[in-house]
C-alpha cells in the first residue's frame, strides 16, 4: 500500500519529466539537424604501443601488489609501452615510493583528490599512445594480459575492451566484465553476469559498459567523448555512461575474456564510503545515467513506473535530491550528436551476441576456412535421429552418420521421454556435439495453433540452439523437418536448409479423400490450405528445400523456384537389412510403422476391418504382425483378435521380416518415400501396397511388389501371394535388386555430400 501512495503522489511529477524529456528531445533533434555535428574519425588505432594508467589514491600497500607484475608483463612483451601513474593527491608516501622503485613510471601528480572520473581524464590526456589502459591500483595483472586486450583495436569503430575479472579465492565473483542492463519495471538493474561456454570460444563479444579500472580505451575517442563527465564524480557509472555514449555512436565496447586481472575489490572506495553511502551513490547515479542516454520510448516506462521503487535503497528524498542534477542532464542531452544506435538494438546485441556477430562479422564462416577444410555442419532435428522406432529419425540418422566420415557434423534434437533418450549413444558416435531438449510444452505463435509447426516452437530449444550458433561458426545449418524452420531466423547469415521429410499440405490433402463426413471433408480442406500457407512461408525462410521424392518436389515446385528444390530419396541400410529370402513362418504378414505418424494408424484400422477378414475366409490360418512404437489404444484393441499380434516397439524389427512370408502397407494418407516398402525389398520379401504407399520410388506391379488399392484386390493379391512362395521369393529378389541399386544408403548418403558442398560453393561465391 505504502509503494502505491509513493507513486500515486508522485505521478504528476512524472508526468510532467515525461512531457519536458518530450521537448528535450524534439529541441536536440532540430539541434542536430542545424548544427550537423560530425563523429571524431573512425581511423584504426596503433595497438603496438599503448599507455597505461594506474589511478591511485593513499594506495602504496595496493601498489606494491599491482605494479611489479604490469611492469613484468610490459618487459615481457618486449615493446616500450607507457606506464603512467595517475596519483590522485595522495597524502601517503606513493609517489615518493613509486619513483624510488620504478623510475621509468611516469607520474601525473595531482594537487587533490579529483575522483575517479577525472583523475582517470588528467591520465589519458596525459597519455602519448593511440590506444590508454586504465587499471585501478587495486587491479593485478596476469601473465598475457596485453595481447588480447590490444588485438581488438584492428578494428577502427573499437571504442573499449574489457578484461576479464576474478576476485580473491573466497570472495563472491561479484565483478567479471561480461556486464549487462535491464531496465525491468521501471527500474534499472546493472550487472556482471557469469561468462557463458561462447565466451571461451570467441575472441570478443559485446558488453554493454568497460569497465574503468580494468579495460583500455581508443584514446582520441575517448577525448571526444570528452572522457569520464564530472556528472558523476566523484565515483561510480563513469565507465557505463561513456560506454553508452560510445555505442549511441557506433563504436563497439567489447570483452576479450583471454586479458585476465585480479581485481582486490573496491580498497579505495571503501576507504572513503561507508557500505550505505555507496548503495545511494549507486542509485542515484543510475538515474542520471538513464536520463541523460535513453530514448524516449525506453524511459516511458522508467518515468511511469519508478516511484514503486522509491521505498528501497534510494528513498524519497534521495530522489528529489538526484532530480537537482536535471539542468546538467539536459545540457549533456542537448549536445549529443545523432544516435547511430538504439537502445533496443543495443539490448538484443548484449542479450543475443549471435546477432552482434552476424551484424559485424557476416563473413566470418568463409574467411576462417579454407577450401580443404570439412564442412561444419548443425543438423536440427525435430526427433532424435536413431533406428529402430521411426522411419524419419532413421533417414537422418543413416545421412549424418555417413556425411560424418567427410564432414564435422553437430546435433540438436527435441527428445519425448526416456526411451528416446536411450538411443543417444547411436549418435553421439558420428557428431562433434549433441544437445537434446525434451518436448514436453510449446509456445503458440497463432491463436489457432496447428500442428505440425508450432508444436515445436521451445522457448528452450531456441535458447540452446541460440547458443550452440554463439559459440562456434557453422558453415550449414540443416533443419530436418518442416516445423523446424521455426528457428532459422536465429541463424540469418548460415546457409541454411530444410528437408521437406513429408509435405504436410499434401499429406492433409490425402486425408480429404477418406473423409466421408462433408463437414469434416471441408474443415479438413481449409486446415490443408492453412498447413499450405504455412509450409511455404517455412520454405521461404531458408536457402534450399531438400524433398524425398520427385513427386514431393512437384507439390512445391509451383511454389518456389526451381533451383531452391531438389531430391535426395530415403534409403535403406542394404547390410543391415541383409537378403534373407527364406520364409520362418508360412502365412504369415506384417506390417511396420512407427504410430506417431498417424497414417499408420489409419492404415491398420482399414486393414484389419476391410482386408484382413476377406484373407482369412481364403486363408484362415494367416497370422498378422503389426510392429511399430507407440500404438495407440486403437490399434492396441486388434490384438484382441487371435489372429493378429500387435507387438509395440521392438528393438531389431529384422526378426520379424525374416519371420514373414509377405509385408503389407495398406496406407491411404500421406506422402513421401515408405521406407519400410525398402526394407521390406532389402530383406527379400514379397509386397502388397496401394498405389499411394508406392509413390515416389521405383515400383513396378508384378515386379517388384503388388499394387492393389481397394479391399477386394488387396486381399486376392495377398492370400495369392501366400499360396504361392515361389512368386513371393521373385518379387523379393527383383526388390533386392531396386535397392542395392537405388536406394543404399552410401549412394544416397553422397548424394547429401555432394550437395552441401555444392550449395556451400555457391554460397561462400554470393
Amino acid at each position: 500500500m505504502r509503494r502505491f501512495l509513493v507513486w500515486l503522489l508522485f505521478l504528476p511529477w512524472q508526468a510532467v519529466l515525461l512531457t519536458a524529456f518530450l521537448f528535450l528531445d524534439c529541441t536536440g533533434w532540430f539541434l542536430r539537424l542545424v548544427r550537423k555535428r560530425s563523429l571524431a574519425d573512425s581511423a584504426v588505432a596503433d595497438a603496438e604501443l599503448c599507455s597505461i594508467v594506474v589511478l591511485n589514491w593513499n594506495g602504496r600497500h595496493l601498489l606494491e601488489k599491482s605494479l611489479p607484475p604490469l611492469l613484468r608483463e610490459v618487459q615481457h612483451t618486449g615493446k616500450k609501452h607507457e606506464v603512467i601513474v595517475a596519483d590522485n593527491g595522495s597524502s601517503d608516501d606513493s609517489v615518493a615510493w613509486v619513483r624510488k622503485h620504478f623510475p621509468e613510471v611516469l607520474i601525473v601528480e595531482l594537487e587533490e583528490n579529483l575522483g575517479f572520473g577525472q583523475g582517470n581524464n588528467r591520465g589519458v590526456q596525459a597519455a602519448r599512445h593511440d590506444i590508454v589502459i586504465l587499471l585501478n591500483n587495486d587491479m593485478i595483472v596476469t601473465s598475457g594480459f596485453l595481447g588480447p586486450l590490444l588485438k581488438p583495436f584492428c578494428e577502427p569503430e573499437v571504442f573499449a575492451v574489457s578484461s576479464q575479472i576474478f576476485f580473491r579465492e573466497g570472495l563472491r565473483r561479484e565483478e567479471t566484465g561480461n556486464t549487462h542492463g535491464e531496465l525491468r519495471r521501471g527500474y534499472l538493474y546493472l550487472s556482471h553476469q557469469e561468462l557463458k561456454p561462447f565466451h571461451n570460444r570467441r575472441e570478443v563479444s559485446p558488453v554493454l559498459w568497460a569497465g574503468g579500472g580494468s579495460s583500455a580505451f581508443h584514446r582520441k575517442k575517448f577525448l571526444e567523448l570528452g572522457g569520464f563527465s564530472d556528472l558523476y564524480s566523484p565515483c561510480y557509472l563513469e565507465d557505463t555512461d561513456l560506454s553508452y555514449k560510445a555505442w549511441r555512436r557506433g563504436w563497439k565496447v567489447l570483452l576479450t575474456p583471454e586479458s585476465k586481472v585480479l581485481h582486490l575489490h573496491r580498497s579505495s572506495t571503501e576507504a572513503r564510503f561507508k557500505s550505505k553511502e555507496i548503495e545511494v551513490l549507486m542509485e542515484e547515479r543510475k538515474l542520471w545515467y538513464l536520463w541523460s542516454n535513453y530514448q524516449l520510448r525506453t524511459l516511458l516506462s522508467h518515468f511511469l513506473l519508478f516511484p514503486f521503487h522509491l521505498t528501497g535503497g534510494l528513498g524519497i528524498f534521495g530522489y528529489i535530491k538526484a532530480l537537482q542534477k536535471l539542468p546538467t542532464i539536459i545540457r549533456l542531452r542537448l549536445r549529443e550528436p545523432q544516435r547511430q544506435i538504439n537502445d533496443r538494438t543495443l539490448r538484443h546485441w548484449i542479450e543475443h551476441p549471435l546477432l552482434f556477430f552476424d551484424r559485424f562479422w557476416p563473413e566470418r564462416r568463409k574467411l576462417a576456412r579454407s577450401p580443404n577444410d570439412p564442412l561444419k555442419i548443425l543438423v536440427v532435428s525435430a526427433y532424435l535421429p536413431h533406428l529402430g522406432t521411426h522411419g524419419g529419425a532413421g533417414r537422418v540418422f543413416q545421412l549424418l552418420k555417413r556425411t560424418s566420415s567427410k564432414h564435422l557434423v553437430s546435433l540438436i534434437a527435441f527428445v519425448e521421454n526416456q526411451q528416446d533418450k536411450s538411443f543417444l549413444q547411436q549418435v553421439e558416435e558420428y557428431c562433434q556435439r549433441v544437445e537434446t531438449v525434451e518436448r514436453n510444452s510449446f509456445e503458440p505463435i497463432s491463436f489457432f495453433p496447428y500442428e505440425p509447426f508450432e508444436e515445436f516452437n521451445s522457448v528452450l530449444f531456441r535458447a540452446k540452439l541460440e547458443g550452440m550458433l554463439t559459440e562456434e561458426d557453422f558453415d550449414i545449418v540443416h533443419f530436418e523437418w518442416t516445423q523446424m524452420a521455426l528457428y532459422s531466423d536465429v541463424a540469418p547469415t548460415s546457409l541454411r536448409l530444410l528437408t521437406e521429410i513429408e509435405v504436410n499440405y499434401a499429406a492433409s490433402q490425402t486425408t480429404m479423400a477418406v473423409e466421408p463426413s462433408r463437414i469434416k471433408k471441408l474443415l479438413k480442406l481449409y486446415a490443408t490450405l492453412q498447413t499450405l500457407y504455412r509450409e511455404l512461408e517455412m520454405c521461404r525462410l531458408v536457402h534450399h528445400v531438400i524433398c524425398v521424392t520427385e513427386e514431393d518436389k512437384g507439390y512445391l515446385a509451383g511454389y518456389l523456384p526451381e533451383n531452391k528444390l531438389s531430391v535426395i530419396n530415403t534409403g535403406v541400410d542394404v547390410d543391415y537389412f541383409s537378403y534373407a529370402p527364406e520364409i520362418e513362418e508360412p502365412k504369415s504378414l506384417l506390417f511396420v510403422g512407427a504410430f506417431r505418424h498417424s497414417p499408420n494408424t489409419l492404415a491398420m484400422q482399414y486393414f484389419c476391418r476391410e482386408v484382413f477378414p476377406k484373407i482369412l475366409e481364403n486363408e484362415p490360418e494367416t497370422q498378422l504382425y503389426i510392429v511399430g512404437s507407440s500404438p495407440p489404444k486403437e490399434v492396441q484393441l486388434l490384438d484382441q483378435h487371435s489372429n493378429i499380434t500387435v507387438t509395440g516397439y521392438i528393438e531389431d524389427i529384422r526378426d520379424f521380416y525374416h519371420r514373414a512370408q509377405v509385408v503389407v502397407v495398406p496406407l491411404l494418407t500421406g506422402v513421401g518415400i515408405r521406407g519400410k516398402i525398402l526394407e521390406a525389398w532389402s530383406v527379400g520379401k514379397a509386397t502388397v501396397a496401394t498405389r499411394l504407399a508406392c509413390q515416389g520410388i521405383r515400383a513396378g506391379h508384378g515386379e517388384n511388389v503388388i499394387i492393389a488399392d481397394t479391399p477386394e484386390e488387396f486381399s486376392m493379391w495377398t492370400a495369392a501371394l501366400l499360396r504361392n512362395p515361389d512368386f513371393c521369393q521373385e518379387l523379393g529378389e527383383c526388390g533386392r535388386r531396386t535397392v542395392e541399386k537405388f536406394y543404399d544408403w552410401n549412394v544416397i548418403g553422397a548424394d547429401l555430400v555432394k550437395t552441401y558442398e555444392e550449395l556451400s560453393n555457391c554460397y561462400g561465391q554470393e
